[in-house]
């Protein structure tokens, strides 16, 4: 399924956007499938390794992704962009596996205690930034796995707190808070690090 450099095993190439492409497959061109898979498989792959830290599970639940991404094709609404679409389904997956294997577990929140402080999220992320790759990995298996799954969906793939909350099924204000927790404990751990 994937080779040892992390590329997809072959290339193909229509020339269509994702939403042309997934529009010719909803518009009866099934031999279409095959580029779909190839553009995504190793992007899946390496989202499900992200949050599951074991290859045979991620491509076991990057399998699962697809089978449900191909299953649910035929719902896909260019509304929003089909790489968000495709990362949510990639997501929410991964959640509700570990949630299932009880490896995950998002706390209630009090949403109505949401005094953020400008200068203290601009000071998290900057040092989230500043942090050297190799630091930030062995920092983020620190971290508890629900809050590493959503600062990666943050700053890893990009997400804004409104697709966060949408894949999470939780409120904006929620995905903030717990990004302001993950972000604090990242920088709690960075400090540790800072002073061995």
């Amino acid at each position: 399924m994937f080779s040892e450099n992390g590329r997809s095993s072959k290339e193909i190439n229509s020339g269509l956007s994702d939403e042309e492409l997934v529009a010719s497959i909803q518009g009866g061109k099934g031999h279409l499938f095959s580029e779909l898979y190839e553009r995504y498989a190793t992007k899946v792959f390496y989202r499900c390794l992200g949050v599951v830290k074991d290859k045979n599970l991620a491509q076991d639940l990057a399998h699962d992704v697809f089978v449900k991404v191909f299953s649910n094709l035929s719902k896909y609404r260019a509304t929003s962009d089909f790489s968000f679409w495709i990362n949510a389904i990639t997501y929410n997956h991964c959640i509700s596996y570990l949630r299932s294997a009880k490896r995950l577990r998002f706390e209630a929140i009090d949403e109505t205690n949401n005094q953020e402080d400008d200068g203290d999220i601009l000071l998290h992320e900057k040092l989230v930034r500043e942090l050297q790759i190799s630091q930030l990995d062995r920092l983020l298996k620190k971290l508890k796995p629900e809050e590493e799954v959503i600062l990666m969906m943050r700053y890893q793939d990009g997400m804004q707190v409104r697709q966060i909350a949408t894949i999470l099924g939780i409120g904006e204000s929620a995905v903030k808070m717990r990004l302001k927790r993950g972000r604090q404990r990242l920088a709690e751990l960075y400090k540790t690090i800072s002073y061995e």
